[in-house]
């Protein structure tokens, strides 16, 4: 594949952002146009009621349509950019100058501002002013989890390519784009909402005439079609304009990524430019997978990893042998290729397997990724300093507050909380029931078990939050809704009694399930059957008590009992979901985008 010309030039590009913007308004005067010409022909004719409804409706059509231009008015955009750490060249200078040396053979003006920011990502905006005409501050961003797992060679690649942004003038026309993309969306999205809203009002209205003449015992109205309003016919007429801006702003930024992709080739070796572009996807899942189910995992029982390592943890996930060979796989995995008739005209950027493509076509120029990698780290002074200082800079006031634990202590403590959480309404039943509260754990439910043995089940169990369902059941069902119910709330308080006493570890791992439950396997086993005699009628207490309180957690004294037994745990109930990288092999399955 030859590579891809440049596009057009700056002045041209923004003739036609400029044309766009205009244009927005064109549709509004034309039918201001329509309206005038259709008044002066009821004028012209005999003065009826007609022509006097015409009138009136004209007007009110020309208030729908100078609306719309009020509408577009929209408040002014933050320009100051995502959320992040800015870094001054004295705190970092290593990394200002590799930025600077790129700029200078990109031929342009480098940043006034590097900011750190979440994610495997790097963008560039410059505030130009009178529509790009006068040049801006130019700011980079630039997403941690490429610092952490970027080579120094390849982020070089990917700052390149933002260099070349900056060179081809795209950003100066960045502001005027965005600007008429804004205005669209929101004349568009007001416009569906108002429509909307008078289709409901209608609706209601119908509804409520309806019920009155058959509270008067007439019948009630012939349903009519659904009428139209002028927002709703504005609506279509805004959205076709809409798309018609996007599909041509968009064919020119895929126009400019391909233009970049040459700056990053000829700065940093097409080799390397195409290793990148591969890599950063896979960093994505990866980043992703962490975020979700190692940095989130004590999020519900109010805990955060160490300070520095919400974001820093994920070079912890890279440094783990299995991790570092799936991230490697996912690199060298063929691209998913993108037919042309499946490929969106409104795509901000051309598909990943036709960039890379158009690098290797280039001709070699005798360099090539090499073997022999330094991380991108390496331009760092004290990262962990810059870690600590962006979790301070992103992370919310609810977020800062929570407590800092060990990685080897996360897990533990998580679930610690968890059960804790989970076994309290069975002990607020306990506390009702005997005037005397206590704390989950061993004497808690060596308790439990006393009042079980005394046949207390029922009285305990009417104190549990019962289902609509079971609240209205009663004989044999109701006293399995009890038997059901007391065991979900038994389970927990047997598992926290079984971490305090050491016979179950939950222990990070980097490799494969974020969190594993160890345990021996009699002890796995024999649960169930001992959750489900102690809620028996009658209850049988002493295996659970066996297992549990009277040296089960030790096991055989001689060494010779079974093999641990590993139970992976469960994705965490927050995760996010992945809006574009593919799964991460080897970690919990994702769910699918429903956008």
């Amino acid at each position: 594949m030859p590579p891809r010309p440049a596009g057009p030039g700056a002045a041209l590009r923004a003739t036609l952002a400029l044309g766009l913007l205009l244009g927005f308004y064109l549709p509004a005067l034309l039918l201001l146009a329509a309206v005038a010409a259709l008044d002066v022909v009821l004028a012209e004719g005999t003065f009826t009621v007609v022509t006097v409804e015409g009138c009136l409706g004209s007007l009110a059509v020309a208030w729908c349509v100078l609306r719309v231009v009020v509408l577009s008015r929209r408040p002014r955009e933050d320009r100051e950019g995502p959320p992040g750490l800015s870094l001054t060249p004295r705190e970092q200078p290593e990394l200002w100058e590799h930025v600077r040396r790129l700029a200078e053979q990109a031929r342009t003006r480098p940043p006034a501002e590097i900011r750190i920011v979440p994610g495997a990502v790097a963008m560039v905006r410059e505030d130009a002013r009178w529509l790009g005409l006068v040049p801006g501050e130019r700011r980079l961003f630039l997403g941690v989890a490429l610092l952490l797992g970027l080579p120094e060679a390849e982020l070089a690649a990917v700052l390149g390519h933002e260099m070349g942004h900056y060179a081809h003038h795209d950003t100066r026309l960045g502001t005027l784009v965005a600007a008429l993309r804004g205005r669209l969306a929101h004349t568009t999205g007001t416009l569906r909402e108002r429509a909307a809203r008078e289709e409901a009002e209608e609706r209601a209205e119908f509804a409520a005439r309806a019920a009155r003449r058959r509270a008067e015992g007439r019948p009630p109205p012939l349903k009519r079609g659904r009428t139209r309003g002028p927002d709703h016919y504005l609506a279509l007429v805004f959205t076709a304009y809409t798309k018609l801006c996007l599909r041509l702003t968009e064919a020119v930024g895929r126009r400019q990524e391909y233009a970049a992709d040459l700056v990053a080739a000829r700065i940093a070796g097409p080799a390397t430019a195409a290793a990148a572009l591969r890599r950063v996807p896979a960093l994505e899942a990866a980043d992703e997978l962490y975020l979700n189910h190692y940095a989130l995992l004590g999020w519900d029982a109010g805990l955060l990893p160490p300070e520095g390592q919400f974001y820093g943890g994920f070079a912890l996930l890279l440094a783990d042998g299995t991790r570092r060979a799936q991230v490697t796989a996912l690199v060298r995995e063929p691209l998913p290729e993108q037919p042309a008739g499946d490929r969106s005209p409104y795509a901000s950027h051309p598909p990943t397997a036709d960039r890379v493509r158009a690098l290797e076509s280039l001709p070699g120029d005798g360099r090539a990724a090499t073997a022999v990698r330094r991380p991108a780290t390496a331009l760092l002074r004290t990262p962990e300093r810059l870690l600590a200082d962006l979790e301070q800079a992103t992370l919310s006031m609810e977020a800062l507050s929570r407590r800092r634990v060990p990685w080897g202590e996360l897990p533990g403590r998580a679930h610690r909380e968890t059960y804790a959480r989970q076994a309290a309404p069975l002990l607020a039943a306990m506390a009702g029931l005997t005037g005397t509260p206590a704390a989950p754990g061993a004497a808690a439910l060596h308790h439990l078990l006393d009042l079980l043995d005394h046949g207390l089940l029922p009285d305990l169990a009417a104190r549990l939050p019962r289902s609509p369902q079971a609240a209205d059941s009663s004989g044999r069902a109701a006293r399995e809704f009890a038997r059901t119910a007391l065991r979900s709330a038994l389970r927990p308080l047997a598992l926290l009694t079984a971490l305090e006493t050491g016979l179950c570890r939950w222990e990070l791992c980097w490799a494969g399930p974020p969190v594993r439950q160890s345990a021996p396997a009699w002890f796995t086993e024999d649960l169930p059957k001992a959750l489900d005699g102690a809620v028996a009628e009658p209850a049988v207490t002493a295996p659970l008590r066996t297992l549990l309180l009277r040296g089960g957690a030790r096991g055989p004294s001689d060494g010779t009992g079974p093999a641990p037994h590993t139970l992976a745990r469960p994705p965490h109930p927050l995760a996010r979901r992945p809006l574009a990288p593919p799964a991460f092999p080897g970690g919990p399955d994702h769910p699918k985008d429903p956008v």
